[in-house]
């Protein structure tokens, strides 16, 4: 009848809610209880569920919502306008996004977004790493622009009020084995690329980093990922001691080592993810460290595992990230071959906990009030964590709700003073100046020495013949760099001593 061909054809919104299993096709799984798969059907995929789609077959809609928060894969295509949403909670505050859909444009965007709007520019912005100025390196477009948004990039974006941000287009279906990745930190710019989900599903983080940076694809600078968080303004770190899942329409920074200007994403790497194992812990033994001056907090971590060790081990320790500068940072330094990379992430072995002494870097201005806290997980049950403070000689402990609080007398710019403990026992002043310290060469012509007592310094240089080839005195503070005459390259001792301890080290001059 005349009446039953209008039924069949007019739209019918079918919302999913997952109350069976994946299965797209299964009606049990619809708020119709109706099979979805019509040309006719406006399909909704709500946030916050357990089970979310899986379509195995190619797909026809009239159009396809999904919501924030929602997942969606496919191994086929999907045909019907697609509306991905990403829920900007907070008007005003920055946010890293992605778009998981082709074919969407800025005029779109303009017209489907509230961006600020200074003129000329909107809030929307893709990174520029070829820019000489930091200031200058987000590219946002002008109130005017029709360009296409880029599959696989991510843009920086803020709303003048709080909701959703949407993303209309094809849904993305198909592997991205050549995402654009430059580095331009030999030239005028720097080596971070801000890349961005292209999928509806959560792509895992350890696939992602074994994709681009090991064997014959090592991409980067080194195997981490940097994520904005807009709550705490900063930008978090993950790597491969994370268990970590990239959600859709999010965007991150990664660092371009230069070896290729191809970047792989692919659905080999996707799965489904509920709020309850977004970041699902391994179990690993973990140390956060926090410090605030009062308007602001910043944390570093140190993570305990079985198969790393106290030098740098590239996916399991991370740099904080270096494409801005912060006038207040925390950080920590490898605990052995120390070449002053400042970490967010320090990954250290399960054993010999009392050994190993690591430097804490703090970045503070001086006059300023600052407070360290400490959280622990999953250490051995009598290890205790305790935060040193060289100039004031001092220990607080800080894995029981302890507290360390001091007013700086001068700017703090590194290590030196700071240095975070785990011990069986309970520690004292003297167990301090005992502590190992660090030596390296920065470069050929410059030493430098972390973790000596202050006080009257006096260091000497040996070639592996065991002759003296420099010496000095000095007043040590924490951290002392020492200018070194022309020398051979090769292998030398280090001896020094002051009223505290005596050291000696081996290191390489290239």
């Amino acid at each position: 009848s005349d009446l039953q061909f209008i039924a069949q054809d007019t739209p019918i919104k079918n919302v999913w809610n997952g109350n069976s299993d994946s299965d797209l096709a299964a009606p049990a799984n619809w708020d119709t209880k109706a099979a979805p798969v019509s040309a006719t059907n406006n399909l909704v995929i709500p946030g916050g569920l357990t089970n979310y789609p899986t379509a195995t077959t190619a797909l026809t809609v009239s159009s396809l919502t999904l919501e924030s928060g929602s997942s969606f894969m496919t191994s086929a295509s999907v045909t019907g306008d697609v509306t991905s949403k990403r829920n900007l909670a907070v008007a005003d505050k920055w946010y890293l996004v992605a778009s998981p859909v082709s074919g969407e444009t800025m005029t779109d965007m303009r017209a489907n977004n509230s961006f600020a709007d200074n003129g000329t520019k909107v809030s929307f912005a893709p990174y520029d790493n070829s820019q000489a100025d930091s200031n200058n390196r987000w590219a946002y477009f002008s109130n005017t622009a029709t360009d296409a948004l880029l599959d696989g990039t991510g843009y920086s974006t803020k709303l003048t009020a709080a909701g959703d941000l949407s993303f209309t287009g094809s849904l993305n279906t198909t592997d991205f084995t050549s995402l654009s990745l430059t580095d331009n930190s030999g030239v005028s710019g720097d080596a971070f690329n801000l890349m961005g989900n292209p999928f509806a599903a959560y792509v895992n983080l350890s696939s992602l980093l074994t994709a681009n940076d090991s064997g014959a694809n090592d991409l980067l600078t080194e195997s981490t990922i940097w994520i904005w968080n807009q709550a705490a303004n900063e930008y978090d770190t993950y790597n491969a001691g994370d268990s970590f899942q990239i959600a859709p329409n999010q965007a991150f920074f990664v660092s371009a080592d230069g070896n290729s200007s191809s970047f792989t994403i692919t659905q080999a790497m996707l799965s489904h993810q509920t709020s309850s194992t977004f970041q699902k812990s391994r179990g690993k033994g973990e140390i956060k460290l926090f410090v605030s001056d009062g308007n602001a907090t910043r944390k570093t971590k140190i993570y305990y595992l079985d198969h790393v060790s106290t030098g740098f081990d590239n996916g399991y320790d991370s740099s904080i990230f270096g494409g801005v500068t912060n006038a207040f940072e925390l950080s920590t330094e490898l605990v052995s071959n120390n070449t002053g990379k400042r970490l967010a992430i320090q990954s250290l072995p399960t054993s010999d906990l009392e050994t190993m002494v690591i430097p804490v870097g703090l970045k503070a201005l001086s006059g300023k009030e600052i407070t360290f806290t400490g959280e622990a997980s999953n250490l051995p049950s009598d290890v205790k964590v305790y935060l040193e403070d060289r100039e004031q000689n001092t220990f607080t402990r800080l894995d029981e709700n302890g507290m360390y609080q001091v007013t700086l007398a001068s700017s703090s710019s590194g290590i030196g003073r700071f240095y975070l403990h785990t011990s069986y026992s309970t520690l004292n002043i003297q167990e301090a100046r005992l502590s190992k310290i660090s030596v390296y060469a920065v470069n050929k012509s410059t030493l430098r020495l972390v973790g000596l007592s202050q006080g009257k310094s006096d260091v000497s240089l040996y070639n592996i013949l065991g002759k003296k080839v420099y010496s000095t005195s000095f007043q040590s503070n924490g951290v002392q760099e020492l200018a070194l005459p022309s020398l051979s390259s090769g292998i030398y001792i280090v001896k020094g001593a002051n009223e505290a301890m005596q050291f000696t080290k081996k290191i390489v001059l290239e």
